[in-house]
């Protein structure tokens, strides 16, 4: 008996940290207001894209601002910057409801904070 409890303790352990490792990942799962625009960010597959919101308040999906993964805290991948028209390496986490951004351009990098939107 005692075997079977220690069993079930060692899987209700594993999977309520399975379930939590998922929430946090998918905390970037949001609309993020970038100070110009706001941007909607949704799972497909294992990537999180992003497509700008529209006046109309509606996802523009021939457009694609964020292509993202999440590997060990963090999402990383590539983000589209409309002013040069390129894709250039992004690296996101959240603190709180800030979306902090790190873009590296080659030589440069820019940090950019986005708010999450109501």
């Amino acid at each position: 008996m005692k075997t079977k409890i220690h069993w079930f303790a060692i899987a209700l352990c594993t999977l309520s940290t399975h379930l939590f490792a998922q929430e946090t990942q998918d905390e970037i799962i949001a609309t993020w207001y970038t100070g110009e625009a706001k941007v909607e960010i949704y799972q497909e597959g294992e990537r999180y894209i992003g497509n700008p919101i529209n006046p109309a308040g509606e996802r523009v999906t021939d457009i694609e601002v964020l292509n993202l993964e999440y590997d060990q805290g963090k999402w990383t991948g590539k983000i589209y910057a409309r002013k040069r028209d390129k894709l250039f390496d992004v690296e996101c986490q959240i603190k709180g409801e800030v979306l902090h951004l790190e873009v590296d351009a080659g030589f440069r990098s820019r940090e950019l904070q986005w708010i999450q939107a109501n």
